[in-house]
């Protein structure tokens, strides 16, 4: 248990108690690049709200002929 508590510090100090960091590039590591920062979003309004428009008739009357009065005849369906 002695020679245990002495040797850990021995290890820790040296650097192989854990992981040991390479200060070499790897081989199969790719080579570092710069990084880019993405350009910002492009804003888009967002839809507007719905409002509610009455349908036009599918068909309606176009009168033919109107006095001064406003009484019309004749006339078709479009």
């Amino acid at each position: 248990m002695m020679l245990r508590r002495l040797f850990l510090p021995v290890l820790a100090g040296a650097g192989l108690a854990g992981c040991v960091a390479y200060q070499e590039p790897v081989a199969y590591a790719p080579p570092p690049r710069p990084v880019y920062v993405a350009p910002p979003p492009v804003y888009v309004a967002p839809p507007p709200a719905r409002v509610y428009v009455q349908p036009r008739p599918r068909r309606y009357w176009v009168p033919r002929r109107c006095d001064a009065w406003g009484r019309c005849w004749g006339g078709y369906w479009r």
